[in-house]
């Protein structure tokens, strides 16, 4: 670009993401990325800041990333692919983001709209191939928003507009897409650039009349239960339901999201049956699917409160889960607010809250005490057990450590002390937890980060691709996959549909096994990674300490570790 020349539209597109503070942006180029590229060597040539390209060699790692960076900074990244083929490969991310709540900027070229005159015009037969007449119709029913750039318009104007979108709540991915010729135009208005404030508008707060009668709902009742799905995404929300379960000796049924502090003594884990049952007021903070209603459901009496962005999910086609009242707005304000009125409302029923804080202190122990029994039933079980893994994880790794799971270490077992310390792999499509490991040491430095994962889900993670990244860019991560040699989630959905079926009584099921399997810390390998087999428990922990070091060290690691049926 001459001294006189103005920069080009892809030069502004460029500018406007770092000016809404996008630092990363993970790509996966193709011939529509010509004027991205030479405006990123043109503006650092003239030493204007850009934004960090990340080259990613498939866009489901790349879409994961997003995801993990977004769950440990909680700042939005940007992704870019390949015009309607590099769109399709990220439909499955997109859907686990848009289920997830997590912003991003998904943008994606076109195919040149042009045959002839334009530097920017077609010139390979594949662009003839890849034109769609509707390319944003594959993930439509899951971004926020979707837009294509057209010439002249104003792209600063656009770029702030795709992100005010993605960060309201409720939060969610965004999609544009940029032809080759617009993008390589001369600038001509670009619009004023994004002014300085948080992107998206500010979250709802839950209207006080209503958190006032869910208030005395709670005040009245003698088993109350909070069922956390999602709240810990909110901020302040881990530490605000830890307090207000403490306060008022509130059970709360948390996982498997990082909601509330493992060791809270309200802390309940998962969603029992009798737990549910027993429940006369019921506040459902942020889940879609509080309870399995062919497994389980509240009392006839029970009240039922939802308190969400969205309580009524309306991009969920079928929901119909009990609800006596819905209660929009951030729940973690909800329960900063909720704790406020009870301290005026329960007071005077200081013995109320003791007999039901001793009783779940008993439970809480009952449940301790099963977990305990478990860990020494499976210390010397081989195949290694899941509940093995993750209790030798609380040992091994640092406080302060990042666990990305995902069909692996089960979240009971794992003891949890912050909101960003466990990401759970995926909300519905498989292979995100590569990704998201990736995405989280991005964002959190020199941070561990340990990926648990099963070995079906590590194949859908496109692995060659995730540790050609990891080398790449520096991101050295420990992944242990959990290798049980089969899809354990299609063979538990087959044994609960047919429990006296014939396939109940198999050892080996179709559409199920994974064997022979892969040698997977082979690949890792073939990334200058470090890579361990294990089978047995007794050599589980060492395994762990070397492979622990290696990361510190500045190199991946993957262990192949040998495991049984996840028994939790």
């Amino acid at each position: 670009m001459t001294a006189a020349a103005k920069p080009t539209v892809a030069e502004s597109y460029i500018a406007a993401l770092r000016a809404c503070g996008i630092t990363h942006v993970f790509s996966n180029g193709g011939t529509d990325f010509a004027p991205l590229i030479e405006g990123i060597v043109q503006m650092r040539a003239r030493g204007e800041p850009t934004p960090n390209f990340v080259t990613v060699p498939h866009e489901n790692v790349a879409t994961a990333m997003a995801q993990g960076f977004w769950k440990v900074s909680g700042k939005p990244a940007a992704v870019m692919v390949h015009v309607n083929v590099g769109t399709a490969n990220t439909v499955c991310g997109i859907m686990n983001a848009a289920r997830d709540n997590v912003p991003m900027l998904l943008a994606a070229g076109r195919t040149p709209l042009t045959e002839t005159g334009h530097a920017g015009s077609r010139d390979v037969g594949i662009h003839w191939a890849q034109e769609q007449f509707d390319q944003a119709a594959m993930l439509r029913e899951n971004v926020k928003w979707d837009y294509e750039l057209r010439h002249g318009q104003p792209i600063n104007t656009i770029v702030a507009r795709a992100l005010d979108i993605a960060m309201s709540e409720p939060k969610g991915p965004v999609y544009l897409t940029l032809p080759r010729e617009a993008l390589g135009d001369e600038g001509i208005e670009p619009g004023p650039m994004p002014r300085k404030h948080p992107a998206g508008a500010a979250a709802a707060s839950p209207s006080l009349a209503a958190l006032e009668h869910a208030a005395d709902l709670i005040a009245r009742a003698q088993a109350p239960l909070i069922i956390a799905g999602r709240s810990g995404n909110s901020p302040g929300a881990f530490e605000a339901l830890g307090a207000l379960a403490l306060d008022h000796a509130i059970a709360v049924a948390s996982g498997p999201h990082a909601n509330m502090a493992s060791a809270n003594p309200m802390n309940m884990g998962g969603l029992t049956k009798p737990l549910l049952e027993s429940a006369d007021v019921i506040i459902v903070l942020e889940s879609p699917v509080p309870w399995i209603p062919r497994s389980m459901g509240p009392s006839a009496n029970a009240q039922v409160i939802h308190i969400a962005h969205d309580p009524l999910y309306r991009t969920y086609p079928l929901r119909g889960f009990q609800s006596d009242m819905a209660i929009a707005g951030d729940p973690g304000a909800a329960l900063v607010m909720l704790r406020e009125m009870l301290k005026t409302k329960m007071r005077g029923k200081e013995s109320v809250i003791e007999s039901r804080r001793a009783r779940l202190l008993e439970m809480r122990g009952k449940i301790d005490e099963a977990r305990g029994a478990m860990i020494e039933k499976m210390r010397h079980a081989a195949p290694i057990s899941p509940i093995l893994v993750a209790h030798a994880l609380n040992e091994v790794r640092a406080k302060d450590a990042i666990v990305v799971e995902e069909l692996g270490a089960p979240f009971a077992f794992l003891d949890i002390t912050r909101p960003d310390a466990f990401i759970s792999g995926s909300s519905g499509a498989l292979g995100m937890a590569l990704g998201q490991a990736l995405g989280a040491k991005c964002a959190a430095g020199p941070r561990q980060v340990i990926t648990t994962v099963g070995d079906g889900s590590y194949m859908f993670g496109v692995p060659l691709a995730a540790h050609y990244t990891a080398r790449a860019e520096g991101l050295p991560t420990l992944t242990m996959v959990f290798n049980n040699s089969q899809w354990f989630a299609v063979r538990r959905a087959t044994m609960s549909m047919y429990p006296d079926g014939l396939a109940a009584r198999q050892n080996s099921l179709p559409i199920v096994d994974l064997s022979p399997s892969p040698d997977f810390e082979k690949v890792t390998e073939s990334c200058g990674g470090y890579g361990e087999r294990v089978e047995d428990p007794a050599k589980l922990i060492p395994a762990m300490e070397r492979a622990l070091r290696k990361v510190e060290d500045g190199q991946q690691a993957t262990l192949n570790v040998i495991t049984g049926l996840r028994q939790y």
